[in-house]
């Protein structure tokens, strides 16, 4: 990487580091202590100090700035005048680092303390370097103290300027770790950083940062050990900013007396120190912090109750502040147009159901604005607004709308404060270019850039993060290094201006701290600056401005101006000590235009609007991806992809794919433009850009600068925005695909909380007598676990959810019936104790955990119960409803439960959780919510650890809100029912704090909450929280009656708000039609006559009641109005779905633990083997059964199971009748892990067919299955092993793949993958213990490379792949040519000796010695002797066209000669190739070398001469084993058939027969024919010539005589056919298997070819014949054609009989040098 790239990283490094920063969870305090002590070290290393006479030049940091830019800077000049700097400062600066090394600094000392619990003696500090002083101190006083000028910037920038705002610490303080870092990242990416950040750099010459941490208030170290003691080590100072004054006034006291202890005063500072803040020493004494703030008692907890704000609106990370003038409609258009207009750039499920139509547009900026003026001004919460200003949000806006609005007003106020914080920094810098350049006569350099009104502009009217980081790299890039000259002129002013007032300086440590001088780094464009390169810069055309308006509007705006100089030419001029030649200047040049067109915020825009829009994803496995990577991942279908566009990416698509990808098992890639398309029409974004950056002329110059703009653009675009910009990307994919796991856990909790509490039957209402006037449900809760010896309970709930009696059953989980008589017994006795518990507590409803499937039997067991009582009680019908225990799990093992119910065991606190769920969900659901963080527990989404476990908390209690607002909670049952309590902290303004306040002071006083009045009289709440939280606390007035002496206002039973109540009762006065001007008009007793008969509210015309209102200046309130009257109708109407029985699918979800993703059709997995299922035989099978016998055994076989032990027939009929018979197996039966059955048909157990499926599986086996159907009712699965399915190679089970899947990447990489899995099978050998000088253990490659440098005929003996009993010997035939030879070791004594007897080829060796002596020496010899050979040529290894080139050429030259050569074969070793060109067309042949000498065409000569003598005698010979041309051969008949055709016309066709075809025919036939005498040779046929073949005129063949047999007979013939000298052109026999092969005799001169040979007579032969015609006897010619023809398809090209010999095939047609050998010959 060049200078460029890591500048580029550095210079926008906040892009990545912002996500990663809000994407980390806060560290453990002493981790965070560990690193403010190591930053603190690090800045104390890298100060500089400055003597008086020394003016020490700016140091440069020549390391790094040499590896960023060694690609064109000479810095030979520099290295001299470095080196002369170090030596004057190195040593002193060593000296001081030790002495600082060697002091501990307070997050030290803390650490030391906290770990020991003992206060430790600090030591004293250096007095050179005063400490940072506190907050409230002047803020021009901490920048004379050698503060840091960049860290100050940035805090000014994103945390606030101390001067401006005094509570942006306080905001700061709010914020989480997360946030904090996200905002000091933004000024990571200064090209030149302070001497705190870019002093010590890395190997690159990148400085290495630490994490910017919060910047706290420095208290005394005795009252922050005092606090951390109190309230822990993570306790911070700002959230006690209302009591700062005598805090701070004890800071001073400590700081004064720090720097005292440092001169000697030990003794007063003990004393001093001893003193402790009046406030929280006794509590803080008396608990443990732990408890205390478990308790809510903590001071911050103090300071949030005693506040009237809502507590949630205190609890939020950047506080909630009134709205400044203009800021309303700006921010409703931001949050607009963020929250609501902005799609996603993936595909989110539930992100986009919350998206609003276009339409919606304008009116819903007003309901944005009018929401967050309730919000910021009102302070009024989101359920507040959502049920009592719904005409100002509706329809547009729903709750959930509402906390949108809420979540992105805090990201807007955290976007304004930079804003400000930035634009004042703009506004400074203009100020210093104005001090800096205010003389008229002096000339501005072409360098500067002047900071204008429109850059000022450009930062108002940012609108996001990303946006406002741009704009602040921007001004680092032209102005960073002008950070600290503006901060010394501001201090220099400051210090003249107090000199003016005071006369002198204060402190003499001033002019010390004014000499320190900052150690910056410069950056590679910095240098060129220096070097003048600017210049270059301006002359590429357009300024990075003009280019960036050219890309928004996507044509050129502004035209680019030419320089009339060539580029080279100009570069010349600028050549320098670090650019030495023309072509570095060229590149520092283009360097700088990148970074200037890279950091210009317009171009950044335009290529990230463009990035977002056009990237496509490619997703590849790596090596362990490969194989961890199933069809049961989730990342399947996505293994290989290519080019899918990120827009197409679904819900957690990307999430998975990054976290597989941290994992180390996919490799993912963001690209601008697609990979390999292959349209060629489709243009990359660099070519769209580039044309709005070149200059249409086609001159040379322009060309060459062209050339230059283009070059600069793509090392914009591919070296540092398409980075960052994927960076961008995958942050925001990652941010869209947790905000879609958040809002699907949320759904989840939602559709849990909003189902509405049980409601009993009518009928049951009535038939129950309730003595003791008890209201709600009575709930019997059922609860078991799977383990056998663990007992059951049921546990009576009454209506206010307390537990009034339990029952244990030890014996629930029992079959009723069971083959156990005692296990049948003992489930009696348990239901009979279940019916008389049942019988005394009259439930209205029975809960059972859906623990598993026992729970459908327990359910029916209760069932049947229920139905006896009916019968003899007479007792009304009692639902019993199945209970998700999930919940009922996680509460049985929380503290709120061990609190609860101490000593209830935990299946106990199952069956009382189950039975409170169905009386009401949302009060048990609610248990969970406490500090132990119990409602995590329950699983909502398969990767909701992928989010933090903070957001995830605030998103679920923000529903728990909602539906508690929605439902309203009754205090005085809270108050009765502690198990209720939980609700409170969930009404709208209150919280953990003020609920449990609120609840206190009620239990204190034993007071009922009679009247929403008490909230203010008795409570002391403040008006802003009593508005919130008045209509959501109802009062049941009905249960006061008459025990209170107070007014009971009826409308407190309702959620009419009480700023409301003066229009409900005026509505039931005109409802009653009273005349509410009268003196002894009662408006409250008309509401409460109008609450007995409410539909008389049904007449109101509450439309002209609304303009009334209206015309008062109310406003618009038709809704509220509908609202009071369908409130005044249905008091505090449950609005929750009502309770219904789950549905046969949530059933089995229930009972199974499974979901459609996790159990679905074609997954695949281990079952275990129940049994072997049969169909038994009945009514017409068994009358139609046929027993078979063995004829073997005797015994008879069951022709339905099989069995065959029955020895009489009428066993086997008994076997029937008796029903012993189980019938045939159909299949076999399963059980799954999730309690499900399956089955496994016998024609899906294998592919081959299964008759017996024991023969297949055992019971209790485990074994691979896939599903092929599901029935949800009956919990079966229906299941298949077939090899087929299991493999599923056609993807018809598998998950479906992407659509952008890459199968043919898939492909290729199995193929690779499969072909090195083949070499290494290859290659693999076990390593053997063999003592011989030529055995190695080594594999193939090792043996080549040794033999390479050995001498032909060499061998090695190493390990064969064929396994431990097996030898390979390699022995160098050639150059390049290793024969190698397979070695069958028998009688080993183990695996690693040698065998007693080695075998090669069938042949039997004593040892390795017998083998290199007997086998591989000989052979070695005879390759030499043709090696040596003097037509020996090396081809490389036998090539044919190496051959054929040398044959040509020789045959050019002597065109009578026929040419001849041997060459080594390397595709077949140990052979040689034997080439020769007899006519036109080169003839190859192949040679053996073997033990014996050399094979060649069957015969084996025993030197080269004689093979070279017998092959120039017989070349032109046919091959043995030639292949027939494809033409019909001459006397080979076609495959036709005969039948159907007449004997006359097969005599015609036979008379011009040849007398050979018809000769033989005749013999198929076994005809002979007139004038044949039998023994004699027909006519045309030459004795001891293959019948059908005919000599040429005047050639005779040469026949042997043969002892004991004629030339006529067939049988005789073929005895001697391997004993004569076949003449040229006839056909050579097979040699028989028994037979030897001749040894080579030399042919007579007599029968070469051209001579005519003698033809001895012998006896018994006769030459003469007669014709065919002249035959008197009928031959049947259609019998004896057919015979032949069927005689020649039977056997074609076998060995025939003597009587039937093959006619010889031509050579022309098959030529002998195309004949391949036969593998024998090898």
């Amino acid at each position: 990487m060049d200078f460029f790239e890591e500048e580029a990283e550095v210079s926008d490094g906040s892009s990545s580091d912002e996500g990663s920063g809000s994407a980390s969870e806060a560290g453990s305090d002493v981790e965070e202590t560990v690193r403010k002590k190591s930053k603190k070290k690090d800045k104390k290393k890298k100060k500089v100090v400055v003597s008086d006479d020394d003016e020490e030049e700016e140091e440069i940091d020549e390391e790094a700035i040499a590896e960023e830019m060694k690609d064109f800077i000479n810095e030979d000049d520099e290295v001299e005048e470095e080196g002369e700097e170090e030596e004057g400062g190195g040593e002193k600066r060593k000296h001081e680092s030790e002495e600082e090394d060697d002091q501990l600094e307070d997050e030290d000392y803390d650490l030391i303390e906290e770990n020991l619990g003992i206060k430790v003696k600090r030591a004293k500090k250096l007095k050179r370097i005063r400490r940072v002083q506190s907050d409230d101190e002047d803020s021009d006083k901490e920048g004379e103290r050698g503060g840091d000028e960049q860290e100050r910037i940035a805090n000014e920038l994103f945390e606030g300027d101390d001067e401006v705002e005094e509570d942006d610490d306080d905001t700061r303080s709010r914020m989480t770790r997360a946030e904090t870092e996200a905002q000091d990242l933004a000024i990571e990416g200064s090209e030149e950083e302070d001497e705190l950040d870019d002093f010590i750099v890395d190997d690159n010459g990148e400085p290495i940062r630490g994490k910017k941490k919060k910047r706290h208030i420095i208290h005394s170290d005795t009252l922050l050990q005092e606090a951390q003691d109190i309230f822990g080590v993570d306790f911070d100072f700002d959230e006690f900013k209302e009591y700062d004054g005598e805090e701070e006034e004890e800071e001073e006291d400590d700081e004064y007396l720090d720097d005292e202890e440092l001169d000697g005063e030990e003794g007063v500072e003990r004393k001093i120190k001893k003193k402790r803040p009046k406030s929280g020493v006794k509590a803080s004494s008396s608990y443990e912090p732990e408890a205390l703030s478990r308790a809510y008692m903590t001071e911050q907890d103090n300071m949030i109750r005693a506040n009237d704000m809502p507590e949630r609106f205190q609890l939020r990370q950047i506080p909630v502040k009134e709205t400044e003038e203009g800021e309303l409609e700006e921010e409703a258009e931001w949050i607009y147009k963020q929250a609501f207009d902005t799609p996603p750039v993936s595909t989110q499920t539930f992100l986009q159901q919350e998206s609003i139509l276009p339409q919606q547009g304008p009116s819903m900026v007003e309901k944005v604005k009018k929401a967050v003026d309730f919000m910021r001004n009102a302070l009024y919460e989101v359920p507040f607004i959502a049920f009592y200003r719904k005409e100002h949000v509706e329809p547009d806006l729903n709750i959930n709308d509402l906390w949108k609005v809420w979540h992105w007003d805090e990201k807007w106020t955290q976007l304004r404060t930079r804003k400000q914080n930035l634009v004042r920094l703009f506004e400074r810098m203009q100020n210093y270019q104005y001090e800096m350049n205010s003389d008229p006569e002096k000339v501005l350099e072409s360098n500067i850039r002047t900071l204008t009104e429109e850059d000022i502009d450009r930062v108002r009217n940012v609108e996001t993060i990303e946006e406002l980081r741009d704009v602040y790299n921007h001004f680092l890039l032209y102005y960073g290094s002008d950070i600290g000259k503006m901060r010394n002129l501001e201090r220099t002013k400051r210090k003249e201006e107090r000199q003016g007032e005071d006369g002198e300086l204060k402190d003499d440590d001033d002019d010390h701290q004014d000499q320190i001088k900052q150690a910056s780094r410069k950056s590679g464009y910095t240098i060129c600056v220096n070097n003048k390169l600017d210049e270059m810069a301006l002359r590429f055309g357009l300024t990075p401005e003009q280019f960036g308006e050219n890309l928004r509007d996507n044509y050129q705006r502004h035209e680019v101006d030419q320089c009339p100089m060539e580029p080279i030419e100009m570069a010349k001029d600028y050549v320098s000590g670090q650019f030495p030649t023309d072509e570095e200047a060229m590149l520092g040049a283009r360097h700088m235009v990148a970074m200037q067109l890279s950091h210009d915020p317009l171009v950044r825009q335009c290529v990230r609007q463009a990035f977002f829009e056009r990237a496509r994803i490619h997703v590849t496995p790596t090596k362990k991806g490969i194989k961890v990577i199933d069809e049961a991942h989730p990342c399947y279908p996505m293994k290989y992809v290519k080019n899918k566009p990120v827009r197409d990416l679904k819900d957690q698509q990307f999430l998975r794919l990054t976290e597989a990808e941290n994992d180390q098992i996919l490799k993912i890639k963001i690209t601008m433009d697609e990979e390999d398309s292959e349209n060629p029409n489709i243009r990359t974004y660099l070519e769209d850009t580039r044309q709005l950056y070149y200059r249409d002329e086609f001159s040379h110059l322009v060309q060459q600068w062209n050339i230059q703009r283009s070059q600069a653009l793509e090392r914009a675009l591919t070296k540092i925005l398409y980075p960052q910009m994927e960076k961008e990307l995958r942050l925001k994919l990652i941010a869209e695909a947790k905000e879609g796991i958040q809002k699907a856990c949320c759904r989840k909790l939602y559709n849990w909380l909003k189902v509405a509490p049980y409601q009993a039957e009518q009928q049951i209402e009535d038939d129950y007598d309730f003595d003791d006037n008890e209201m709600g449900v009575k709930v019997l809760g059922i609860a078991y676990v799977a383990e056998q010896d663990t007992s059951s309970f049921g546990c009576m709930i009454n209506g206010e959810g307390e537990v009034i009696d339990f029952k244990r059953f030890q014996y629930l989980k029992n079959r009723t019936r069971s083959q156990r008589d005692r296990e049948r017994e003992e489930k009696e006795r348990d239901m009979e104790k279940l019916k008389e518990f049942i019988e005394s507590h009259k439930p209205h409803v029975i809960a059972v955990t859906a623990e598993n499937i026992d729970a459908l039997m327990i359910v029916d067991d209760i069932k049947k119960v229920i139905a006896e009582l009916e019968q003899e009680a007479q007792m009304p019908p009692i639902n019993v409803e199945l209970v998700d225990n999930e919940l009922a799990m996680v509460f049985a093992n929380s503290a709120r439960a061990d609190e609860e119910f101490r000593e209830y065991p935990p299946v106990l606190r199952h069956a009382v959780c189950v039975a409170r769920r169905l009386q009401d969900p949302l009060i048990e659901f609610a248990q969970l919510c406490n500090q132990d963080d119990d409602i995590l527990c329950l699983k909502y989404h398969p990767m909701q650890d992928s989010i933090s476990k903070e957001e995830l908390m605030s998103a679920l209690y923000l529903e728990f809100v909602n539906r508690v607002n929605e439902v309203g909670v009754d205090v005085n049952r809270a108050i009765s029912n502690p198990h209720t309590s939980v609700l409170v902290q969930f009404i709208c303004g209150l919280g953990p704090r003020k609920g449990a306040a609120l609840l206190r002071v009620l239990r204190q006083t034993s007071s009922r909450f009679e009247n929403r009045t008490d909230l203010v009289n008795k409570c002391r709440m403040g008006p802003k929280v009593f508005v919130n939280c008045a209509g959501f606390l109802k009062i049941d007035t009905n249960s006061l009656g008459d025990s209170t002496e107070g007014y009971v206002e009826v409308l407190d039973g309702s959620r009419v708000h009480p700023e409301y109540y003066d229009w409900a009762r005026k509505m039931a006065v005109d409802a009653l039609e009273y005349d509410d001007t009268a003196e002894d008009a009662n408006p409250a007793g008309a509401l409460e006559e109008i609450l007995e008969s409410p539909e008389r509210l049904i007449d109101l015309d509450l439309d002209a009641f609304a303009l009334e209102l209206e015309r008062q200046g109310y406003g618009d309130k038709h809704i509220t109005l509908y609202d009071i009257r369908a409130e005044l109708t249905h008091r505090y109407k449950d609005l929750r779905t009502p309770y219904r029985s789950p549905t046969n699918e949530e059933r089995f979800n229930m009972i199974s633990k499974e979901t459609p993703d996790t159990f679905y059709i074609g997954k695949l997995m281990m079952v275990r083997v129940a049994g072997i299922a049969h169909r038994k035989p009945h009514g017409e099978q068994l009358d139609q059964a046929n027993p078979v016998r063995n004829e073997d055994t005797g015994l008879w076989q069951c022709p339905f199971c099989n069995k065959y032990d029955f020895p009489e027939l009428s066993e086997v009929w008994s076997h029937f009748d008796n029903g012993s018979c189980p019938g045939s197996a159909i299949g076999v039966r399963c059980r799954l892990d999730n309690g499900c059955s399956g089955f496994i048909h016998i024609k899906n157990l294998s592919d081959k067919k299964v008759t017996d499926p024991m023969e297949r599986v055992k019971s209790g086996m485990m074994i691979h299955s896939r599903i092929i159907k599901i029935d949800i009712d009956r919990f079966q699965v229906d299941l298949t092993t077939k090899s087929s399915d299991l493999m599923d190679k056609d993807n018809q089970w598998k998950p479906q793949k992407d659509m952008y899947y890459d199968a043919d990447l898939e492909k290729n990489e199995a193929d690779k993958e499969e072909e090195k899995k083949k070499i290494q099978a290859r290659q693999t050998y076990i390593k053997r213990v063999i003592a011989h000088p030529n055995f190695h253990n080594i594999g193939y490659k090792e043996c080549e490379k040794i033999l390479n440098n050995m001498d032909q005929g060499e061998c090695i003996i190493r390990p064969s792949s064929k396994g431990a009993d097996h030898l390979t010997v390699t022995w160098k035939v050639a150059e390049g040519v290793l024969h190698h030879i397979d070695i069958k070791e028998e009688g080993k004594e183990n695996a690693f000796s040698l065998g007693q007897s080695l075998m090669i080829n069938g042949e039997e060796y004593e040892d390795l010695d017998e083998i290199i002596a007997r086998h591989i020496q000989p052979m070695a010899s005879h390759a030499r002797d043709i090696i040596n050979f003097k037509n020996y040529l090396d081809s490389d290894g036998g090539k044919r066209d190496v051959l054929e080139k040398k044959l040509y050429e020789e045959k050019k030259k002597a065109p009578s000669r026929i040419p001849y050569m041997l060459s080594a074969s390397k595709n077949y070793p140990g052979k040689f190739m034997l080439s020769y060109m007899p006519r036109t067309k080169p003839r190859h042949e192949y040679v053996t070398i073997t033990s014996e000498g050399f094979r060649y065409r069957h015969k084996t000569f025993h030197s080269v001469n004689s093979m070279m003598r017998w092959f120039k005698e017989h070349f032109r010979d046919p091959l043995v084993g030639t292949p027939s041309h494809h033409r019909t051969p001459v006397g080979q008949t076609p495959n036709f058939s005969l039948q159907g055709v007449d004997a006359a016309t097969i005599q015609r066709a036979a008379a011009g027969l040849p007398s050979n075809i018809y000769n033989t025919l005749a013999q198929v036939a076994g005809v002979n024919q007139t004038g044949v005498t039998p023994g004699v040779t027909p006519r045309g046929v030459t004795p001891g010539i293959t019948p059908g073949y005919t000599p040429r005129t005047g050639f005779t063949p040469h026949t042997p005589q043969v002892a004991g047999s004629t030339g006529g007979n067939y049988a005789g013939g073929y005895g001697g056919a391997m004993n004569f000298n076949k003449t040229t052109g006839a056909t050579p026999m097979m040699t028989p298997a028994a037979q030897q092969t001749p040894s080579y005799q030399p042919t007579p001169k007599s029968q070469w070819p051209g001579a005519t040979p003698r033809t001895p007579r012998s006896s018994g032969q006769s030459t003469s014949g007669s014709k065919p015609g002249a035959s008197s006897a009928v031959t049947d010619w259609a019998k004896a054609a057919e015979m032949w023809a069927k005689h020649k398809k039977l056997a074609p090209g076998t060995p025939r009989s003597p009587a039937v010999r093959p006619s010889p095939r031509r050579v022309e047609q098959s030529p002998a040098g195309d004949a391949t050998p036969l593998f024998d010959e090898c």
